[in-house]
């Protein structure tokens, strides 16, 4: 059952659509046991990345711009030599890959320009500091070379990809499901098994700034930050085993100001923001719908949107950066969907009828998220900085705010002509004048006003 509150969001009828087979890579072979808090698929600007099938770790990468048939064997991978639990594109160099593995070491790799070629057995460097088994890293938004892990050691740790070096070293008293960073970047939040969802600012303390009772499952929990950085939107499980949606005001983490249960499916949903549309997408691994919901400042805060149906099952979707969409064609969110066999692209567009226009109230400047605004020591160091927008609007295409108001085109059948308008006090006389000689009335006297009466005068005291 979902909550459908009141809104006439402009994305509220988007629309999903898989784009030609010409530019899809087919008969992939993903190996689906990767831990739950993998995405098993990441995608950037050029390539893409997921793991393969088979023993020894292997992570495969392709180039994007060459769809093809894979062969059936002998394509080139990264070999890991332990079971990869979490990998990610650095978001600021889109050649290097990192790989966490059950060995609590963190590879980085450099993927040479064009593509892989042949095997890579040897990572650029490694990370150690984790005991156990590492869940997932993340990279920071906004600085570059930073990133955060978390293990089986109970510890979530940020690094410095110069350095080479672990800076910080957070404790947990149970897993940590997710973390996620602040768009500013200053602030982690993270949600642990134990029940509680925790808000840090790394930099000044390991103690948390505030928490709150996070959903109540343990089957695990995703979360995004959403309007700006005011609110966290997280997707788990209630106790009951079933699928939540919840939302929280960073500055009140004790109360929940929205809660949406989906359905009893045991695969976490998970989410990605688009913060220009405020639209969350949602999608699980083994599933074929992709779930919509615009958030707001505004209760309820979730409002539904038109879910997109795809054909066939998907292991996960990545999305591409904002300035990669078409909004010649009202492209407001791209992603990439890797399936069981394919890797295949999809578009959400908005339905619009002026198309040659600049839909400018559909795509306002958007942050800069693919370029770095600080290094690793400068932030380390406690810098910050004030992320940048750009236009999407293409030079040659004008607004549709500025788009001269058509008159109105006359109607097919026009019955209205100006020389016969009668004026509605026209009408009511002709209507009266109609009534009174249908009903025979004719204006002459009533016979009782030709008698004569009686005068005043003449009445009895």
């Amino acid at each position: 059952m979902f909550f459908i509150g009141v809104r006439q969001s402009k994305f509220r009828h988007l629309k999903g659509r898989t784009l030609h087979k010409s530019s899809h890579i087919d008969n992939v072979k993903v190996n689906k046991t990767v831990p739950g808090e993998c995405d098993v698929f990441h995608a950037n600007q050029h390539r893409c990345a997921y793991p393969l099938e088979g023993p020894g770790g292997l992570v495969s990468v392709l180039e994007l711009d060459k769809p093809c048939r894979l062969p059936n064997s002998g394509v080139p991978v990264i070999q890991n030599g332990s079971k990869v639990c979490d990998f990610a594109w650095d978001p600021f160099d889109d050649t290097r890959l990192i790989v966490a593995c059950d060995d609590a070491k963190i590879r980085v790799w450099e993927i040479p320009e064009g593509g892989l070629v042949e095997m890579m057995t040897e990572p650029e460097f490694y990370l150690r500091g984790h005991t156990e088994k590492i869940y997932f890293i993340k990279f920071h938004p906004i600085a570059e070379n930073v990133l955060v892990s978390a293990s089986y050691d109970m510890t979530v740790r940020l690094w410095d990809l110069i350095e080479c070096t672990e800076q910080i070293s957070i404790e947990h008293p149970d897993q940590v499901f997710c973390a996620g960073w602040s768009p500013c970047g200053q602030k982690l939040a993270t949600i642990c098994k134990d029940g509680l969802i925790r808000v840090f600012d790394p930099r000044q303390s390991t103690e948390p700034l505030d928490q709150g009772s996070a959903p109540g499952g343990s089957r695990g929990a995703r979360l995004v930050w959403v309007l700006d950085g005011q609110y966290l939107f997280v997707s788990g499980f209630d106790r009951m085993s079933n699928r939540l949606l919840t939302m929280y005001k960073v500055t009140d983490l004790g109360s929940r100001v929205a809660t949406e249960e989906i359905d009893a499916s045991p695969m976490i949903l998970v989410p990605y923001y688009d913060e220009n549309s405020n639209t969350i997408f949602l999608h699980a691994r083994g599933e074929s719908l992709v779930y919509t919901f615009e958030v707001s400042d505004e209760a309820p805060h979730l409002f539904q949107l038109s879910h997109h149906k795809a054909e066939g099952l998907h292991q996960s979707l990545s999305f591409m950066p904002k300035f990669l969409c078409d909004v010649r064609n009202i492209e407001f969110a791209k992603a990439w969907r890797l399936t069981n066999s394919t890797i295949e692209p999809i578009s959400f567009t908005v339905p619009r009828v002026k198309t040659e226009y600049f839909q400018d109230d559909l795509f306002p400047d958007a942050r800069i998220t693919w370029r770095p605004y600080l290094t690793s020591s400068q932030w380390f160091s406690g810098m910050n900085a004030e992320t940048k927008t750009m236009s999407l609007k293409p030079s040659d295409m004008k607004l549709l705010s500025e788009a001269p108001i058509a008159a109105p085109k006359p109607k097919k059948y026009e019955s209205y002509d100006e020389a016969t308008f009668k004026t509605d006090n026209q009408k009511k006389e002709e209507l009266m004048s109609a009534m009174v000689n249908k009903l025979g009335l004719k204006e002459t006297p009533l016979p009782q006003d030709l008698e004569e009466g009686v005068d005043s005068d003449e009445w009895d005291d």
